[in-house]
């Protein structure tokens, strides 16, 4: 995102046309952000299309036009306040599995409100809508049908932006049948109906006079974030990789035997110097990648600012050793998992709610409790330097 295309940036554009902000105001807005960073441009701007949140800080643009237009738009509690950092980052990820993420997290996690936050609509709402407008092609009425609560909030935050400033922001109005409707507020009710023409022989049945068997019910597993396996970490030394310049390669110390080779994205945020032998944590359960030719097995924890400009490791607390467990409060006698199975996507329905506190706290929004869990070692609680509500990956 260059800060010249700020003007013709579809969130911009859709939040003005919904906040009816004028386009001279709008200008204002946005000299005036000009203005205050001027020194970016030297800096960043070689890396203008590697951040999905806009190098230039698109978000803070969007922030002030709801402080100087519509408060209620950044929510009304400080828990309201992280929820909306934590969905326009997830919303604002591009790529098709990202976007896939996405609207499973919106299905999985709507519960008890109209909006992604609350029963108001907030710039969350309006934020997602604009950047997964162009994924909704993709998607087909029969998926559509399955992602039910998902389809609510798409047609409910539809409905209120209204179709002239959908039309102004220059997207598209989604078209969702009447027939996705109905087949979303079955899954809202567990598919059950009235109609007795709707029920159908469930497999495992027997028809006519014959004995019932009741079909069997497969048992779901709930997924808690003790199943990821988070341990304190110590950076033995790290360098570039060979054959990517945004990457590093690690050596970390995560209480075994060896130490644990690690591939990082940080070489734009973190100096090198500033990643020597250095405690962090680890995830240490996910399933090995290779990035460029050069295998990791393990993910450090990083804190995103909400504009994108700025990721801050989260760091354990004074006196922690390398190997040392990190666990969520509340989770602390649970057992992680082995190896995270890929299938069952752990790992991306617990990561949406990582998040850091105002005071810099890291921690966990349960999406069914909206409570917030710290992120501890020994009792003691971890942090990033300086972000406040940024969402953690």
């Amino acid at each position: 995102m260059t800060i010249c295309s700020i003007e013709s940036d579809h969130t911009v554009k859709l939040v003005a046309a919904y906040l009816k902000v004028s386009n001279s105001k709008l200008s204002e807005h946005i000299a005036a952000f000009k203005v205050n960073n001027l020194s970016l441009l030297d800096n960043d701007l070689e890396h203008e299309n590697t951040n999905p949140n806009g190098v230039f800080g698109v978000n803070n643009i969007l922030i002030q036009i709801a402080l100087d237009t519509d408060k209620n738009l950044l929510g009304e509690t400080d828990q309201e306040k992280a929820e909306i950092s934590q969905w326009i980052s997830l919303s604002s990820k591009s790529g098709t599995v990202n976007r896939q993420v996405f609207t499973q997290s919106v299905n999985d996690s709507l519960e008890g409100n109209e909006f992604l936050v609350s029963n108001k609509i907030t710039l969350a709402d309006l934020v997602s809508f604009a950047n997964i407008n162009g994924y909704m092609k993709t998607l087909s009425d029969q998926k559509k049908r399955n992602l039910g609560k998902f389809t609510l909030w798409l047609e409910r935050t539809q409905s209120t932006i209204g179709e002239q400033s959908i039309i102004a922001a220059g997207l598209e109005v989604i078209e969702t049948k009447g027939k996705i409707n109905e087949s979303s507020k079955e899954n809202l009710t567990g598919g059950v109906g009235k109609d007795k023409k709707s029920k159908k022989k469930v497999k495992g049945e027997k028809s006519g006079d014959g004995a019932k068997q009741p079909p069997k019910v497969k048992e779901e597993i709930k997924i808690v974030p003790s199943m990821i396996d988070l341990r304190v970490g110590l950076i033995l030394n790290a360098e570039r990789h060979p054959d990517a310049d945004s990457l590093y390669v690690e050596q970390i110390e995560v209480g075994e035997e060896k130490p644990r080779t690690v591939i990082s994205g940080l070489v734009k945020y973190i100096p090198i110097e500033k990643m020597q032998n250095r405690l962090i944590v680890t995830i240490c359960n996910l399933k090995p990648a290779t990035m460029r030719g050069i295998k990791s097995h393990a993910m450090v924890l990083c804190a995103d600012s909400i504009d994108g400009s700025k990721v801050e490791f989260i760091e354990p607390p004074a006196g922690s050793k390398p190997g040392d467990r990190v666990y969520f409060e509340g989770f602390e006698n649970m057992e992680p998992e082995v190896l995270l199975n890929p299938k069952k996507k752990i790992w991306e329905t617990i990561q949406p709610g990582f998040i850091t506190s105002e005071e810099f706290e890291a921690g966990w929004i349960n999406p069914e409790t909206k409570k917030f869990h710290k992120l501890l070692v020994n009792g003691q609680i971890c942090k990033a330097q300086t972000i406040a509500g940024g969402p953690m990956k």
